[in-house]
């Protein structure tokens, strides 16, 4: 007990070292700013975990964030470079650093390491940010988000990182396994959540990470958000037409069947459905997921005064958002839930959905209240 004690105290020294140390940047209502992280670039190889979103991001960024005045907060574990050397993932990926200097020619680019990528600390080279940042404070008034990878609240990748890029190096990449994984074992992301939830709840602000993979919005997991929704739906049902019944219908059997399959897999790895075991839990744990997943990326945007968790993806990949597809939920259905529907990037088969969104200034009242 005196060891966890030891741990928990040490890990919150850390994380406090860090909030005190991070610099800080107002956030107005006009501000847009998008947070991505893990995209995990290597050299174009079939070891590249990139590859298969290289596009898609690129196309996003180039057709949507950059003409739309966009801030770019890249959160950590960028570049590859436990596995990859950095002259090799510039050649493949000159592109994208291309696309990240035009953003610094128009709004700003703020690049936070990971420890996937903290050997950019000693690398010396430009790679497409005016300067690199252990963390970042945003000021929504007298609240504040705190934007940091996340590594920080595990004792081993902040204490022996050098130990895992070992292991990567020379077990994993020679294996062929991927980062996927090794970030999705479900004892350590539960651990590192908790963690930083804790640390967020005590100090009533909102923390931002990435590292374990998992897209989190109010400190709900994907499990927790499919309940609230399915319970909303309903309550909606016997006030609406009959045409938006059938709706709501397709849409609850498609979050059922979802459901059901989570629930199977966390019980499998594990872990718990409810990530902190509360009566209330305190919205202060965002995570933007990762830029490497299977049917496409995740993004938390901030732009007048809201918050959002937001999924990009290709639909010859993956079209549960999509209108009319049966077994999935319509694009109907989401644009009643979050005021978003599936928007398309035109001349592309890429799309657009808002998985989740709220008010910064509703989120921060409720975490006054309850935290």
């Amino acid at each position: 007990m005196r060891a966890l004690d030891a741990v928990a105290s040490s890990i919150e020294a850390t994380l406090q070292k860090l909030f005190e140390s991070s610099p800080r940047q107002a956030l107005a209502g006009t501000d847009r700013i998008v947070v991505l992280s893990d995209f995990h670039l290597g050299d174009g190889s079939s070891r590249d975990d990139f590859l298969p979103n290289g596009d898609l991001l690129q196309e996003v960024l180039a057709r949507y964030y950059l003409p739309g005045g966009w801030s770019l907060i890249l959160n950590g574990d960028i570049e590859e470079l436990q596995r990859f050397s950095l002259e090799s993932i510039q050649r493949r990926w000159a592109s994208l650093y291309e696309l990240l200097r035009a953003f610094e020619g128009g709004a700003a680019v703020y690049r936070i390491v990971g420890n996937h990528d903290e050997a950019l600390w000693h690398c010396g080279e430009r790679i497409g940010a005016r300067s690199l940042l252990s963390s970042l404070r945003l000021s929504w008034g007298s609240d504040t988000l705190f934007v940091f990878h996340g590594h920080q609240a595990t004792i081993f990748f902040e204490r022996f990182n050098d130990v895992s890029g070992f292991f990567l190096r020379h077990v994993a990449h020679r294996l062929h396994i991927p980062n996927i994984p090794v970030h999705y074992e479900s004892t350590k992301r539960y651990r590192t959540e908790h963690r930083v939830y804790g640390f967020s709840s005590a100090r009533k602000i909102v923390s931002v990470i990435g590292h374990t993979h998992r897209p989190l919005f109010e400190s709900l997991s994907k499990i927790d958000t499919l309940r609230f929704r399915i319970e909303q739906l309903c309550r909606d049902y016997p006030t609406v037409s009959p045409r938006a019944r059938r709706a709501i219908e397709t849409v609850v059997e498609g979050y059922r069947a979802e459901l059901k399959h989570l629930w199977e897999k966390d019980r499998r790895d594990g872990l718990r459905s409810g990530l902190y075991n509360e009566q209330l839990s305190v919205p202060c744990l965002f995570n933007s997921g990762c830029a490497i997943g299977k049917r496409g990326l995740t993004a938390i945007e901030i732009a007048e005064g809201q918050i959002a968790l937001v999924h990009w993806f290709d639909r010859n990949r993956s079209d549960r958002y999509l209108p009319g597809t049966a077994g999935r939920q319509p694009a109907a259905a989401v644009a009643s839930a979050d005021g978003d529907g599936a928007w398309h990037l035109e001349g592309t088969e890429y799309y657009r959905t808002v998985l989740k969104k709220d008010r910064l200034d509703y989120i921060f009242a409720r975490i006054r209240l309850l935290a």
